[in-house]
Parts: structure tokens; sequence; C-alpha cells
């Protein structure tokens, strides 16, 4: 829809969050498809595999994947187009203690690069506040049957559960904690934030605490113009990573725009020289990246009330 002198054409190779395939795409997409910049992966692991690829190709990568490593592999051409681990954990922990009272908080992660971060930040976070998760544990990501980690977050006495991991496995552990017979204040981050965490987890999932960086019932007439927009394209709400991925593909539009070439040197160097202030104005606000290339923006905290989202704060 910008339209203008530079046509946007978008490639898209599915990885199957396959880190074999993500890397096997990227090369491909980079010498064959000659494309000017890479948007993924949205899975930690691999986002974090193709950074050597694009580091090599000197191709600029925009992800959506949180994992505390991606950033830190001493690239220059990667860019995090959410935020990090430790942003999201610091500010739903906090969240959690100072404003929802909880002083008993268990943790259920997934023993993947996205679990492991999200998990280890959120109990980074409670140490700042000189607390202890009363539970701390892992599933393999494929997991069905969290019975065996649920019974030892029933045992240490948690009145709040943060679970963390795939959407699917987050709503499969709310529904499975029902069934055993807790009530307990669930915490979410922006992987519990698409409408898919609701639909699978149902009943089980009110009262959901979520944090994220776009939220489809804020009043902004901006925000609702893109609301309609999207609705009517796809029939269905957007959620932050769709917001990431729009704000993105504007943000490359802009530097190949200002630099009168689809290059992708001018595509990293604009990204690298967006700051507070001067940075690229989007759906989500103002862009701009911090020296190791991750982005920063404000988060909403939501609650899920009877299907629906609430804005408690931002």
């Amino acid at each position: 829809a910008a339209g203008g002198e530079y046509k946007i054409e978008l490639i898209s190779e599915d990885d199957a969050s396959n880190c074999d395939q993500s890397v096997n795409a990227t090369v491909k997409l980079i010498t064959k498809d000659r494309v000017a910049a890479i948007l993924g992966a949205c899975n930690s692991p691999c986002a974090l595999a193709m950074v050597p690829m694009t580091k090599r190709y000197k191709t600029p990568q925009f992800t959506f994947g949180v994992g505390t490593s991606i950033t830190k592999q001493g690239s220059k051409w990667v860019y995090r187009v959410a935020v990090g681990a430790p942003g999201q954990t610091k500010v739903l922990a906090e969240y959690a203690v100072k404003k929802l009272g909880q002083k008993k908080i268990a943790v259920l992660y997934s023993d993947d690069e996205y679990g492991a971060s999200m998990a280890e930040g959120f109990k980074a976070a409670l140490k700042e506040m000189k607390m202890e998760p009363t539970a701390y544990e892992s599933y393999p990501r494929s997991d069905k049957d969290f019975s065996g980690q649920l019974t030892k977050v029933k045992e240490s006495g948690a009145t709040c559960l943060y679970a963390t991991g795939s959407y699917a496995a987050s709503a499969l552990i709310a529904k499975q904690a029902k069934q055993l017979g807790l009530e307990l204040q669930l915490l979410g981050d922006t992987g519990n934030a698409t409408p898919k965490y609701i639909e699978l987890g149902g009943t089980a999932v009110n009262g959901s605490v979520i944090v994220e960086p776009f939220t489809p019932v804020d009043p902004d007439p901006k925000v609702q113009a893109f609301v309609e927009k999207y609705k009517n394209q796809f029939g269905r709400n957007p959620d932050g990573w769709v917001a990431e991925m729009y704000d993105t593909v504007g943000m490359i539009h802009e530097a190949v725009v200002k630099a009168g070439k689809a290059d992708r040197a001018a595509i990293r160097d604009y990204a690298a020289g967006l700051k507070r202030g001067s940075g690229y104005k989007g759906i989500l606000g103002e862009w701009y990246f911090g020296p190791e290339g991750n982005a920063n923006f404000d988060l909403y905290k939501v609650q899920i009330k009877d299907g629906k989202k609430i804005i408690l704060e931002r």
C-alpha cells in the first residue's frame, strides 16, 4: 500500500519450526532470491541458528525471537523487533508482585532457548525483589502431559504460575492445573498473547495476566484503524507478532526510500541509526534499537476476562 518507486515483494519460506530448515531457507533467500532483508524466525532457537548465516552474507535479519542469546553473537546484522526475555519478564514479575500482590509464584518452562531465557529472566527479576520461585520446573517442548510438574507446583504452595513456552503448551497447562484442583493466578509473556491461547485454553485461562507490545483493544484511533483493516482482510484480530511484522516492513521500506536503493548495508545502517526521539514511527509507537540490536517499547498489561482482553495498565 505504500506505493511509490519501490515495490515491496514478499518471498516466504516455511521452516516448520525446524532449525535446519531455517538455516537452509535463509541461505536460499539470500543467495538465490537476493532478498534485501530477512524477517524471521519467530521461533527463538531457529532465529539463533540463522544468525551466523545472515552475518556471513551481510544481510539484515529482523527477528521476533526473544531468546536472550540471539543478539549476543557479535553480529551487527541482527535486530530483535520484539521486547527480549529480560525486558518482558522484569515487567511481568514486578506487576505480579507489586500490583497483583503475589508472593508465592511457581515457574514452568519449556527446555529450549525461548523457555529457558524467559524462565531465567523471570527468576532474576524475582531475585531483585528478594524472592525465589516456589517451584521451578521444566518440560520438553513436545510434552502434552504436565501432571508431574503441576503436582510439584501444588506441593510448593504456589498461588501464582508463570508458564512459558509455546502458547499451546501454556493452554494445556492451564487446563490440567484446573483438573488437579489448582486455583492459580496465571501469568503469561508475549508467547501467550495470541488469540490461539484463549481459543485453546477456554475457561481455564480466564483471569490470566499477560504482557504484550500490542493489543487490539487499545482505543487509540490509529490502532483501531489498523485492527479494522486486518480483520477485514483476515477475519481475526491482529496480535503482537502481526504489529511487529507490519512495522518492520514499513521500517525496511523507509530505509530503502531514504537510501534510494534496496541495499542490505543501507537497511542495516538505517536501523542502527534510529534513536529515541528520532526513531521510526509505527503502530507500536517509536522504534529504536539498543547497542546489541534490541528494540524498545512499552508493554501493555492485559487480563483475559470471559474470552476477551482488557487493558490493566501500560
